[in-house]
């Protein structure tokens, strides 16, 4: 394992192969470092037009704010039974309820007897 070398190397013989070593430090040639320098530019990542996010249109916005397909079911159905009811009205809502006078004919303030200034006269006479 040892070999029969052993001679001793002082500070001033250490000192002389650092200096060497220092003299001779290898220095990459003119040529690679322009080859090098123009692999690493073409390696870089450029940056990309940035573009916009595109805004949501008219019905991703109104769909979240009736309320989801829960919402919006509710209000057709709401809006179709106004509709249906609005066009033919059944007979039991307006006679039974006595609402075709309202709807009706005979939909005069003066066979209804309502008086239009009946909450106002003391008002009025006060001045």
């Amino acid at each position: 394992m040892t070999d029969g070398h052993t001679e001793r190397m002082d500070d001033a013989g250490l000192e002389g192969l650092f200096a060497a070593a220092r003299d001779d430090a290898p220095v990459p040639s003119g040529d690679f470092m322009a080859r090098l320098t123009e692999q690493a530019l073409a390696e870089m990542p450029v940056a990309g037009a940035q573009v916009p996010e595109p805004r949501p249109g008219l019905w991703a916005q109104l769909w979240p704010a009736l309320g989801g397909w829960r919402g919006l079911s509710g209000l057709v159905t709401a809006c179709a039974v106004g509709v249906w009811l609005g066009i033919s009205p059944p007979a039991a809502m307006t006679t039974g309820l006595g609402l075709d006078d309202l709807w009706g004919r005979n939909a005069d303030l003066g066979e209804m007897g309502v008086d239009p200034l009946s909450g106002f006269e003391l008002a009025l006479l006060e001045g």
